[in-house]
C-alpha cells in the first residue's frame, strides 16, 4: 500500500465520523486520547507559531491555540477532515487548510505530526522537509504507534510470517530504534518516551485483542477459532499482565521530540 491510496479511506472515515470509526479503546474513559495529552504536555505553547501536519478534524490545533500559541495552522489532504475542523473549532489564532505539506513555505516554532508518519512512503524524507519549516531552536513533535512491547511482539509475527493485516492502514511499524537513527541523520537532538502502557501490556490490550484478532484472522484468511482466541487472551491475562512492568520503551504510543539547533 502507498500513501496516496489512503486518501479515499480517510475521506470515508471523516464522512462517517471519527467517533463512529475509531475504537473506543483509544480513549478508554479519558476525555483526551493519550497521544494528544502527551503532545500538549511536551511544550509551553504560549507565543509559539505551530503547524499541525495531518491535523484531521482539528482538536489538537484547537487545544494548542487555547494554550496561548501565537498562531496555529492545521493542514490535511482530506477535504472532509478540514470541513469538520472549520465547522467545529474557531479561534482568532487558528486556521485550517486543505494542503499537502510539500506546498508549505512558512516557518514555525513547532511542527507536530500525530499518528501520520507510519502512513508515509518516505518517513525520513518527510522529517527532512519538516526540519526546513522550523525556526532556529524549533521542534518537531511526532507521535506514532510503538511496537516494542508485548502487543507488538504478539502481532508482528502475524504480519511478517503470514502477511496478516494487523492494522488497516499502517505502512510502517516503528519502534524507538528508527527515530534514534533518524535523529542522527537529521542532525537533531531527540528526546523520546512512550505512553499508553495499558494498551501495550494491560487490560486494554486484552480488550483490544478480543476485538482485533477475529478481524485480523478473517481478513487475512487465516484459521479463525473463537475458542482458541479466548484461550489465548486468558493466557495473556494470567501470564503477561502480572509480569510486565512499565519501561521507557513499552508504551503503545511513541512520543518523539526532535530539536533543531539555534
Amino acid at each position: 500500500m502507498k500513501n496516496y491510496q489512503l486518501k479515499e479511506f480517510y475521506d470515508r472515515v471523516y464522512a462517517k465520523g471519527e467517533q463512529k470509526h475509531y475504537t473506543k479503546l483509544r480513549l478508554a474513559g479519558k476525555k483526551l486520547a493519550a497521544d494528544r495529552t502527551a503532545v500538549l504536555a511536551e511544550l509551553d505553547w504560549r507565543g509559539k507559531t505551530v503547524l499541525d501536519v495531518g491535523c484531521g478534524t482539528g482538536e489538537t490545533p484547537y487545544l494548542i491555540a487555547k494554550r496561548g500559541a501565537k498562531k496555529v495552522v492545521g493542514i490535511d489532504y482530506a477535504p472532509q477532515a478540514i470541513a469538520v475542523a472549520n465547522a467545529t473549532y474557531r479561534a482568532s489564532n487558528l486556521s485550517f487548510e486543505v494542503k499537502n505539506v510539500t506546498a508549505v513555505r512558512e516557518r514555525f516554532d513547532a511542527v507536530i505530526i500525530m499518528g501520520t508518519l507510519e502512513h508515509i512512503d518516505n518517513p525520513l524524507g518527510l522529517l527532512k522537509k519538516l526540519k526546513t519549516l522550523l525556526n532556529p531552536g524549533g521542534s518537531i513533535i511526532v507521535t506514532s504507534p510503538n511496537w516494542s512491547n508485548p502487543r507488538g511482539y504478539m502481532l508482528l509475527p502475524l504480519l511478517f510470517l503470514f502477511r496478516a493485516r494487523i492494522t488497516l492502514v499502517d505502512i510502517h511499524y516503528f519502534t524507538p530504534v528508527e527515530f534514534i537513527g533518524w535523529a542522527k541523520k537529521l542532525g537533531m537532538k531527540l528526546a523520546w518516551r512512550t505512553t499508553d502502557q495499558n494498551w501495550s501490556h494491560g487490560k486494554k490490550l486484552v480488550a483490544d485483542f478480543e476485538r482485533r484478532l477475529p478481524n485480523v484472522l478473517r481478513d487475512s484468511k487465516l484459521p479463525l477459532d473463537q475458542k482458541r482466541i479466548k484461550e489465548f487472551t486468558k493466557w495473556i491475562e494470567t501470564h503477561i499482565l502480572p509480569l510486565e512492568k512499565d519501561q521507557l520503551h513499552t508504551g503503545a504510543i511513541g512520543v518523539y521530540h526532535f530539536r533543531k539547533g539555534a
